[in-house]
């Protein structure tokens, strides 16, 4: 059967005191399912650390005797675990994400996981990063130095890019322009015919280099005017004419400087105000220039989303938008980063499974662990927390698909799959329906792993699926469009988990209600020609047939009266004495009780 019904643990840290032994360590996490009507657990994992817990094999192989299976739900923040993430351009973060996830994927081989999954990215949103303060370490997707990387030969245009162009024809712009100007030069008037990339020397030193330009300048100028005593506006022909050559020379050597500056601060660790901007700016502009496919493909796909959710056409987007160009240089498309973020997002996390193609083989092939224990790594929907839902930087799956299939058509197997959360979708303000019609056919064979529970957008929700209910319904909806696309449709397992929240039952009628659609689902039923009394368990025999609540209805009926009723022992005489103590004989005889 391609479709395995399972349940998530639950945490530790969440876990009302009476109950907290039931989640100590990994062991005890997977037998949670025993009594839950299915044979699989996802097991949350809050800490490496349960990896150390005594025992931990053989009490696994026990579990795994009674037929349970079990996967990993590894480390997330919104278990509170100040996870490294795998799209971060800072150099500590990026080794610290990918050594842990190495550990975590061999440890989770080891005791024979099913796969192992992780959010996609809970990282800081791009849009945010201007307010907090990181190191300026910063590195490429591979996680070396972004200063080598604009240093190689191959990528030196880079830098050309940022000044914009050669060095020696900037600076003849720029000198022509103050010929023109003169004293009168702005910042703007420099930028303008030096055409650089403004916004990343703003990001990185505060002032565009135009700014830095002109004020280099105004200082030469107010140097000799204190020489000369006078003025500039009463300099003579031969003083401006020395005054030009000075100027001159002092533009180039000045955008050599700043350009020296700028490398030696990529690789600084004093704090910047989000400088992993910087890196992203360059890896998008390195990717558009050598038309990577996860850019065209997550761009192009991030685009139609975003115009189908408003019932547009893409022309007609892009138009309102003032987006004349899908390019880092349009401003207008730099400024709605979600279009582009989640590729350079991806393009990161690429970097952490193909480390065989880094030219220096800083990072262990993490490829190797997964294919060894056929063990894939999952992307889930990732969880946004209040006011950021839609500025994530990789939150939609459609965008993940795209990476996910660039992984294993270059790995030659399935390295990594994709996790739906309709819960975590619906809390980023992602309509499923949109995304599932949006994914191109096949896509579903990817989506190895479904989240379901009561949908709701305020995530963690986490609640239970009433049997019988619309819930059960559209959920129906969802799995049947996504099956479509080819969920489920091959031999491999498919994981439907539904994720338990709190309380004394946090499963109630779920794991029933996921078997209805299930089954259903392998007949593919459409959604329109359900028979509904089956689908929500009414029909005859059914765990919610007729019958079954009539003779529930009988058996109880009288429970209310539990308590209430005494009977008078004149009459009946089987009471003993415990009736006359509560009522006297002479109340029944008046019937005043009757």
């Amino acid at each position: 059967m391609p479709y395995v019904i399972g349940v998530s643990s639950g945490i530790f840290a969440a876990a009302a005191e009476q109950e907290k032994i039931q989640y100590v360590g990994l062991a005890k996490k997977a037998e949670y399912c025993i009594t839950k009507g299915v044979q699989f657990v996802q097991i949350d994992l809050e800490s490496v650390s349960e990896f150390k817990t005594p025992n931990l094999k053989e009490d696994l192989e026990k579990i795994r005797n009674l037929g349970i299976r079990y996967a990993i739900h590894s480390e997330t923040r919104a278990f509170g675990v100040e996870a490294a993430e795998l799209d971060s351009a800072i150099e500590t973060d990026y080794k610290f994400g990918h050594e842990r996830l190495r550990e975590i994927l061999e440890r989770a081989g080891e005791i024979k996981c099913e796969y192992v999954l992780i959010h996609s990215s809970e990282s800081e949103p791009f849009l945010f990063l201007e307010r907090i303060t990181q190191p300026c370490s910063l590195v490429d997707f591979f996680g070396n130095p972004l200063r080598d990387f604009l240093e190689a030969e191959e990528n030196k245009w880079l830098i050309k890019w940022l000044v914009g162009g050669e060095i020696e024809d900037v600076s003849k712009r720029i000198f022509e322009e103050w010929k023109k100007k003169r004293i009168e030069i702005t910042s703007t008037d420099i930028s303008n015919v030096a055409r650089s990339q403004e916004h990343i020397w703003r990001e990185m030193f505060g002032y565009s280099l135009g700014e830095l330009i002109r004020r280099e300048i105004e200082g030469i100028v107010s140097g000799h005017e204190v020489k000369l005593g006078k003025s500039y506006a009463t300099f003579t022909q031969k003083e401006i004419e020395e005054i030009d050559v000075l100027i001159e020379k002092s533009i180039l050597v000045e955008i050599k400087s700043w350009i020296s500056r700028f490398l030696e601060t990529l690789q600084s660790r004093s704090l910047h105000y989000g400088p992993e901007r910087i890196a992203y700016y360059f890896i998008a502009k390195w990717m558009e220039r050598n038309n990577d496919p996860l850019w065209n493909n997550i761009v192009n796909s991030t685009i139609e989303f975003f115009a189908k959710s408003e019932g547009k056409s893409v022309e007609e987007w892009l138009r309102e938008k003032g987006i004349k160009e899908k390019s880092i240089d349009d401003e207008n498309f730099r400024k709605y980063n979600y279009l582009w973020v989640p590729a350079v997002s991806s393009k990161y996390i690429w970097g952490h499974l193909n480390q065989d193609k880094n030219p220096r083989r800083a990072y262990y092939d993490l490829k190797e662990i997964i294919k060894k224990y056929n063990m894939p790594l999952v992307l889930e929907t990732p969880m946004a927390h209040r006011g950021i839902e839609e500025w994530l930087r990789l939150p939609n799956p459609v965008q993940m698909y795209h990476l996910a299939k660039q992984v294993n058509e270059e790995a030659g197997f399935l390295c990594l799959a994709l996790a739906m959360d309709f819960e975590h979708l619906l809390s980023l303000r992602l309509d499923p329906e949109i995304v599932i019609d949006l994914l191109p056919q096949e896509a579903g064979k990817f989506v190895i792993v479904l989240h379901t529970g009561y949908p709701a957008p305020l995530a963690p929700a986490h609640i239970p699926i009433p049997l019988g209910s619309e819930q059960q319904y559209y959920l129906y909806k969802l799995m049947y469009k996504l099956r479509k696309k080819g969920f489920g449709k091959d031999k491999k397992d498919y994981f439907i988990i539904f994720e338990r929240g709190g309380g004394a039952d946090p499963i109630q009628q779920s794991v029933i209600a996921l078997k209805k659609i299930v089954e259903f689902l392998e007949k593919e039923v459409p959604p329109e020609k359900l028979p509904m009394e089956e689908f929500f368990g009414f029909s005859t025999g059914e765990i919610a047939s007729l019958e079954r609540q009539r003779a529930i209805i009988s058996e109880h009926a009288l429970d209310p009266l539990k308590g209430v009723i005494v009977v008078p022992e004149e009459e009946y005489t089987f009471l003993g004495a415990a009736a006359t103590e509560r009522v006297s004989p002479e109340k029944w005889k008046r019937e005043e009780l009757i």
